[in-house]
């Protein structure tokens, strides 16, 4: 039978691929945003930096930043370390689309049930090799989980091939000769598989895109049912479910990171689930996925390994995000 022996949560920021220099060069994005997302409500640029009194400004020093970029780095090391470590022959991959495959509609939960994954160029570096490759999915395990979900309830969409990327051609100014995956799924690749991920299967949460975002209490019971589908599957097999995404972004609130790792580390999900939806917007709704990684890994009484948490910014409001590297790890 499947054992579950593997749970990570781990940001996929673009800025973990910036130098100490580069990390200020999206304030004026920022800063030119009307809806940035703080604490259940949007609020414009000055708005925020009236309310935070501009007290981020001492963090955006070189030397701040040079720091806070040598933490992150030490942090991906060690969770790399612990992926290796765990020894896993077949992965759930939770991320999300950014409107770069579907730029024109916003599927709840969608599965993809295909065979072959591509990353690659024209995806930036942090995300990809600087060449074309292939991964392998698990069409098998995705069709039986997406039956699994159904005898439970949730009806969710069959993505059976990858669309193509309109984001690189759109922002990039280059079109790719392939359907290059969402960034959220090539971090992992890239950064955490090294580029040689094992079978595994792509869930695609619509975490960003009102109205069809799933709740924290949704993802919750998501994770109650790919925990028993994935034990109840016979194959002799050491799984990973790993959630791809950050904390606060893009405006970072340490303090209310703070409280979420702590209710992470203690399976609180009860705490999560009485958090406003409104607090889950923007970047920050990718918390929800960590949820269902709890959930899965539970069971097997494997405790939250926090590896670091690291605040960083890139305005004197505090826009930036939260870096938490954390992992569970079964005995």
């Amino acid at each position: 039978m499947a054992q579950i022996v593997f749970g990570m949560a781990v940001p996929h920021s673009g800025m973990l691929g910036q130098t100490p220099d580069e990390w200020l060069i999206n304030a004026p994005r920022d800063m030119a945003n009307p809806e940035l997302w703080y604490r259940g409500r949007t609020w414009t640029y000055p708005e925020l930096e009236a309310e935070r009194g501009g007290a981020f400004a001492q963090f955006l020093t070189i030397e701040e930043r040079t720091a806070r970029v040598a933490r992150c780095s030490a942090a991906l090391d060690k969770m790399r370390e612990a992926y290796v470590a765990a020894d896993v022959d077949v992965a759930i991959i939770l991320g999300k689309d950014q409107k770069e495959i579907w730029p024109d509609m916003s599927p709840s939960i969608a599965v993809y049930t295909g065979q072959d994954v591509h990353n690659g160029p024209p995806q930036r570096k942090v995300y990809a090799p600087d060449h074309h490759v292939v991964h392998q999915a698990h069409p098998e395990l995705a069709t039986y989980l997406i039956q699994a979900f159904q005898a439970n309830g949730f009806d969710l969409t069959d993505l059976i091939a990858w669309p193509e990327n309109v984001w690189m051609e759109r922002q990039m100014k280059q079109k790719a000769d392939y359907p290059v995956v969402p960034h959220a799924y090539s971090f992992v690749y890239h950064q955490i598989m090294g580029d040689n991920p094992p079978p595994h299967v792509p869930v695609l949460m619509n975490l960003f895109y009102p109205p069809t975002q799933p709740s924290m209490q949704r993802c919750i019971d998501f994770g109650r049912v790919l925990r028993d589908a994935l034990l109840a599957w016979p194959a002799d097999v050491r799984v990973a479910v790993i959630a791809s995404g950050g904390l606060t972004h893009f405006v970072n609130d340490e303090e209310f990171d703070r409280k979420v790792i702590k209710m992470l580390g203690e399976y609180d999900y009860e705490g999560l689930a009485a958090i406003p939806d409104s607090y889950y917007q923007s970047g920050t709704s990718e918390i929800k996925i960590y949820s269902t990684v709890m959930m899965a890994l539970q069971h097997t009484g494997a405790e939250m390994t926090l590896v670091d948490y690291v605040p960083c910014w890139r305005t004197a409001a505090g826009t930036g995000e939260g870096m938490g590297f954390m992992y569970w790890a079964a005995n």
